[in-house]
């Protein structure tokens, strides 16, 4: 039993300083790239961790407790049901965040009707499920832990499968080539969900040593793509040189004409002076500067600017 706790204790502590890497490693990425998709990753990983701390640690702790009292096993089946199913919301939000985060990287959007079927979609389920076995219409498994366990891992595994489709068929490449994480790197993420799916599917076959496996495990994959991305910032940091402007507008996809604004708008021209001076309309020019933005992940000529300065090093124009 002492080797027992022992071991829970040991994985806790492992498992927790895993978890505060994956997001403080997100929130450093984040910091450093300055990209608006990337604080999907670090909530992503925020909202899954929460999760895992509440539903995997609370679940062992509830049962801990529950082998100490006299409970009717109707009763203790209903809290080994319901606990984990509490912070379902934060594993749903999870798995929102992580595919927004890999359309996103592939220049896909997701629609406001497909926001709200997705979340609507769960919390129904959620929602009748909860009111079925309430009222006796459905019966609780008699391994309700593992039967959890399992949905939770076959949702879970879905939704990495359907992650994968962006990168089979990219829209744009700019912030792949950027960021570093590409196709080759999501299948081979999508490697260790596989490992760590069968694991879970079979955390209890070996009492407490399973368990505490497929719990590092789970961790421990969790947070390959900001470690990989964090990874490939560090490797493009020491490499020599800035770049220069027109290797700039290649690694961005950006046109000749596009090339041209950027420059003008570096210098603080506004756009009516830039639509004289390049000879087009106004509205041309907006235009231009919406699929720069697009391009370049910025929402503003400010942050445009700063980005161009940034990665070629030049300070005027």
């Amino acid at each position: 039993m002492l080797i027992e706790y022992l071991s829970y204790i040991v994985t806790f502590i492992v498992s927790a300083g895993i978890a505060v890497i994956g997001i403080m490693v997100s929130y450093q990425n984040f910091h450093v790239h300055k990209k608006s998709l990337l604080s999907i990753l670090l909530y992503q990983q925020i909202f899954l961790f929460s999760f895992f701390i509440y539903g995997i640690w609370g679940n062992i702790a509830l049962h801990e407790i529950i082998s100490d009292l006299s409970l009717s096993s109707e009763i203790s089946n209903k809290l080994t049901f319901f606990i984990p199913i509490i912070g379902i919301p934060f594993m749903i939000v999870s798995w929102f965040m992580l595919l927004k985060f890999g359309f996103n990287l592939n220049g896909y959007k997701f629609s406001k009707g497909f926001i709200f079927s997705y979340f609507s979609t769960f919390i129904t389920v959620l929602f009748a499920v909860t009111y079925f076995i309430q009222n006796g219409n459905l019966q609780i498994p008699e391994k309700p832990d593992l039967f959890i366990v399992r949905v939770i891992v076959a949702i879970n595994l879905l939704t990495h499968l359907i992650m994968l489709i962006p990168f089979i068929l990219p829209k744009r490449t700019t912030i792949l080539k950027e960021i570093g994480f590409d196709r080759k790197w999501i299948f081979i993420s999508f490697l260790g969900v596989l490992v760590y799916s069968s694991a879970l599917s079979f955390f209890n076959e070996f009492s407490y040593i399973s368990a505490c496996i497929s719990i590092i495990l789970l961790f421990a994959f969790s947070i390959f793509i900001p470690i990989k991305i964090k990874l490939d910032a560090h490797i493009n940091s020491s490499k020599s040189t800035n770049l220069d402007f027109n290797t700039f507008c290649n690694l961005y996809e950006i046109s000749k004409r596009e090339a041209e604004i950027i420059l003008e708008i570096c210098t603080g021209k506004s756009n009516k002076a830039i639509a004289e001076k390049l000879f087009i309309t106004l509205q041309t020019v907006k235009d231009h500067n919406h699929r720069i933005f697009i391009k370049a992940d910025v929402k503003s000529r400010v942050q445009l600017s700063n980005l161009v300065r940034e990665k070629t090093g030049i300070d005027s124009f």
